[in-house]
């Protein structure tokens, strides 16, 4: 990438107050001209010209300092979101610098006033490297200088805690980072095999008692680990709970929320799947009220899009969960205008998550076209390499679409491709197998409508074992199988049994509670 495209695609990147702020304080500290109105002149490029910029300029056979003045423009801007974007480690780094500086010219008090300051910005934020720095170099200069032992004594003993303090953090990382491997591979388990590597992680004695949890990270990756546990088990009453207490711990400390706004919004994300696959549907629109409450804090180009991605794929499955279609449908609008602001920008995890949740609010219309080609851009646009249920999910609901658009003839070739997919990933499960015998054995036989409904009773009555089965229930998760082939049992739409399921689920609970 050339020097030219980084200045033009960080100018374009900036937001309406990044520019004004930048505007403002170029100007303020008596920047030359010219920078400001390069800057101008790039604002208005979609597509970068140097030489329409050069001709305005009236400098075009001047290259050389045009070139300069570009990385001038360049490092200016940087230094300015710099100042804009003020975080506690370059306040913290910037506090060092003045603390080195005043040492070397020998006035000490004022130096240690400088480093008080930085390590109490430090402690606030957790800031333990930062510590380490303070304590190791600066600090321990100046109580050299004063030869000052109990002090010196005192600086040793608050680096041995920071390194303590570090160690402890590391270890509950990597603990939440090896159980993280497993599930961005395989997502929910569904093999015995696998069982006994994520047990053997659960069952270390750091995650057995909260307190050995010493630093504010510690304890999240301590709540987190053990919400991802229970998630590839499939217990999403217990994951809800665990995430439900990494929440809490970050609303307790505001000033983290500030500063990390990104972690919050994926903590609630979290969340919300956690409540979601545990059909606690009151508890999703909470925390969906919660993420829009967020809409016009989160301003930051980079946040934003994750902010898109989790606000709209909450809606939408929670939407569709509930049988909501029509509204479903409705948020889809939104969901469709706005996504060429962010897709460039969204992972392909997030894609595909996002995708899916889109075709199945088409499935539950019946708008079965815009299903197959959301799906079909899955398939043709993203690499997508993790989550081995998700993919599953993915390739026998493009099956299930086929069918409900009347596809009969492809169904074969379909089918067969799924199941050589799940042999060579050696995934064929109870489920699987079950649906791989409809589709190739049993719909083939059927001539009229009413021959299929006792066919779609008995698939039904051979996969209702399976939600409860510890190793076959996970395979529900994405999408309500029973539901839809109720709806072909009592010649219903889709989205009147779920509504109707939904409806049965919520008095059920009101009984339990009277």
């Amino acid at each position: 990438m050339t020097p030219s495209k980084d200045l033009h695609q960080l100018i374009q990147s900036l937001s309406m107050s990044e520019k004004r702020y930048f505007k403002l304080t170029a100007s303020l500290q008596g920047s030359e001209k010219f920078y400001l109105w390069l800057f101008d002149e790039i604002v208005k490029q979609k597509d970068y010209d140097e030489n329409k910029i050069m001709e305005h300029s009236g400098r075009k056979k001047n290259t050389a300092w045009f070139s300069m003045a570009k990385k001038r423009l360049y490092n200016l801007l940087l230094k300015s979101m710099e100042n804009y974007h003020a975080a506690a480690l370059p306040e913290v780094k910037s506090h060092l610098h003045r603390a080195y500086f005043l040492y070397g010219k020998e006035l000490y008090e004022q130096c240690r006033k400088v480093l008080d300051k930085a390590k109490k910005i430090a402690k606030e934020n957790d800031l333990h490297w930062a510590l380490l720095e303070i304590y190791r170099h600066a600090e321990m200069d100046l109580a050299l200088k004063k030869f000052d032992p109990q002090w010196i004594e005192k600086i040793m003993e608050e680096e041995l805690e920071e390194i303590s303090l570090i160690q402890n953090t590391k270890i509950y990382r990597d603990l939440y980072y090896r159980l993280g491997v497993y599930y961005y591979r395989y997502g929910i388990a569904r093999d015995k095999k696998h069982f006994a590597e994520i047990e053997k992680i659960i069952r270390n004695k750091y995650l057995k008692d909260e307190s050995l949890a010493k630093t504010y990270e510690a304890k999240l990756k301590f709540y987190d680990t053990h919400a991802l546990y229970a998630q590839i088990k499939g217990n999403a009453t217990d994951a809800c709970r665990h995430f439900t207490s990494s929440l809490r711990h970050m609303e307790e400390h505001p000033q983290k929320i500030k500063a990390n706004l990104f972690y919050y919004i994926t903590c609630l994300s979290n969340v919300l799947v956690a409540c979601s696959n545990s059909n606690q549907y009151d508890k999703v629109s909470f925390f969906i009220g919660k993420l829009e409450k967020l809409n016009f804090i989160v301003t930051s180009q980079q946040i934003r899009p994750r902010f898109f991605w989790v606000l709209y794929y909450h809606k939408l499955n929670y939407l569709n969960s509930m049988g909501w279609f029509d509204k479903s449908n409705q948020t889809l609008k939104t969901v469709l205008s706005e996504l060429p602001l962010y897709e460039e920008r969204l992972n392909d995890f997030e894609k595909v998550n996002l995708f899916g949740h889109i075709a199945i609010s088409f499935f539950g219309t019946g708008n079965f076209h815009q299903c197959i080609s959301w799906l079909n851009r899955i398939r043709d646009e993203i690499h997508f390499a993790i989550r081995q249920d998700f993919e599953n999910f993915l390739r026998l609901f493009y099956i299930l679409a086929h069918y409900e658009a009347g596809h009969i003839d492809i169904l074969p070739s379909l089918i067969l491709s799924f199941y050589r997919f799940l042999h060579k990933k050696e995934q064929i499960y109870k489920f699987e197998t079950i649906l791989i015998y409809f589709f190739r054995n049993e719909l083939p036989k059927i001539n009229t409508q009413k021959e299929l409904i006792p066919v779609f009773q008995k698939l039904k009555n051979e996969l209702l074992p399976l939600e409860k089965d510890e190793y076959e229930k996970n395979a529900f998760e994405y999408f309500d199988y029973i539901s839809w082939l109720e709806s072909k049992i009592e010649n219903k739409t889709f989205a009147e049994v779920v509504r109707r399921k939904i409806a049965d689920t919520d008095g059920q609970k009101d009984l339990a509670r009277s």
